[in-house]
């Protein structure tokens, strides 16, 4: 059975507008001007539902039947406008007990399953629906959706609409932050078929007798895979269609990860061929198998932390074709170098061998599909090759990130990682 995408979206200070207290009647409430053209871009790949907690039940302010009726009658509006609610989901009750709570609404006052942040009324859409939840989005203005976007495995999206994320409630910090529910579906349109690639198929000569028997991006790091720390830091993320590169002992990363499902991806695999073709002829095979127009490199034998969301979110705001991710390095004679003006455009390509200039890349990238077609064909680099020839475009953005990023190349680093590594 083929499971569906949604994106899950909360109802006041979202769909609706916040205001003063409590909604307990629909004449109360105002849906949001942009919410019908924003639901209407989000009908056209994802089912729409509405997730809601109605504390007003458990105040003994109104029954369900009425919230239903509430419910129905926003879906409505927003139908004459043809934009689509799904389904719509609220939860009635509330954890505290007070005194001047009525008799009728004491039934309500418990600590429940389905009150954000916990997921119940998302476990209970995902049932009816057959939706696939860690590949969906959650839309909402309180950092209560951020944390029940997060205990779901949703991509969170904060709009600063409502309350803004200000009720400092939850930590939960946003994948994305966008300034309205039109602004978050757009975005949401944008990047849902945004896909990655991982390029592991480097030998690792430089690491001796680690990598005779396993592929370098299959050295342990804390406990697991480096190439399952990026899959998992994907995935956290919303990117869950990996295209993995290798050749070199590839059967063992095939192996592990099969086709994805067991750690919530979907995986394809590309065989570079027996003679070696760098980081840009590996990439370049691998074009067709590349479905979407912007994606994601990883080189497979960094580990990082990188926020993916920014990463992605800088790209699409600059309309780059290249987007290389950045750092101040303290080793430059030994890293790839670029310069950069004040407007984070790439101008130059300098390559190793100088100590100078100290904005490195790092091994990761934003592309768009533009950038294969300027890739030399056989062995090249990413690197040297390929953003040499991108800059000429106008179209080159270095994303600086202070975030951690180590590469493993070497016996000493791959130690040092192996002790500081942020899990």
């Amino acid at each position: 059975m083929m499971l569906m995408r949604a994106v899950f979206i909360d109802r006041d200070g979202t769909i609706t507008q916040e205001g003063d207290g409590l909604f307990y009647r629909y004449d109360q409430i105002k849906i949001s001007r942009n919410a019908a053209e924003a639901i209407k871009i989000l009908n056209k790949s994802f089912l729409v539902i509405m997730i809601t907690n109605q504390p007003v039940v458990a105040r003994g302010l109104c029954s369900e039947e009425d919230v239903m009726e509430i419910n129905s009658r926003v879906a409505k509006e927003l139908e004459k406008q043809w934009a689509r609610i799904d389904g719509v989901y609220f939860c009635p009750h509330h954890p505290e007990q007070h005194a001047d709570v009525p008799e009728h609404a004491r039934k309500y006052r418990i600590a429940c399953e389905c009150r954000k942040p916990k997921i119940g009324m998302i476990e209970q859409a995902a049932k009816d629906f057959s939706i696939e939840v860690g590949r969906s989005f959650f839309i909402g203005d309180q950092s209560t959706d951020m944390e029940t976007a997060k205990n779901a495995g949703c991509v969170s999206v904060l709009v600063k609409t409502g309350l803004k994320g200000e009720d400092g409630k939850y930590k939960a910090e946003p994948n994305y932050v966008c300034d309205d529910i039109l602004d978050a579906a757009n975005l949401i349109d944008s990047i849902k078929d945004i896909s990655a690639v991982i390029l592991a198929g480097g030998r690792g000569e430089r690491m001796g007798p680690l990598t005779d028997k396993v592929p370098k991006p299959m050295l342990p790091l804390k406990g697991r895979p480096i190439l399952e720390h990026q899959i998992s830091l994907l995935k956290r993320h919303g990117i869950t269609e990996i295209l993995v590169c290798g050749h070199y002992l590839f059967e063992k990363i095939k192996g592990h990860f099969g086709d994805g499902s067991r750690f919530g991806v979907h995986m394809t695999y590309v065989d570079d061929g027996p003679a070696p073709l760098g980081s840009g002829g590996a990439l370049k095979n691998a074009g067709k198998f590349i479905k979407s127009g912007d994606f994601l490199v990883f080189n497979g034998d960094v580990a990082t932390n990188i926020n993916v969301s920014k990463l992605i979110r800088f790209h699409l705001e600059r309309k780059s074709m290249t987007t290389p991710v950045l750092r101040n390095t303290d080793h430059p004679l030994d890293s790839d170098i670029v310069e950069m003006d004040n407007n984070n455009m790439i101008t130059r390509f300098i390559g190793r061998g100088q100590e100078e200039i100290r904005t490195a890349i790092t091994g990761i990238f934003m592309l768009n599909r533009d950038f294969l077609n300027i890739m030399p064909d056989g062995k090249s680099s990413l690197e040297k090759d390929g953003i040499s020839n991108a800059i000429r475009t106008g179209k080159v953005y270095g994303y600086l990130s202070g975030d951690y990023f180590k590469d493993i190349g070497t016996p000493e680093r791959y130690r040092k990682v192996e002790k500081e590594f942020p899990v």
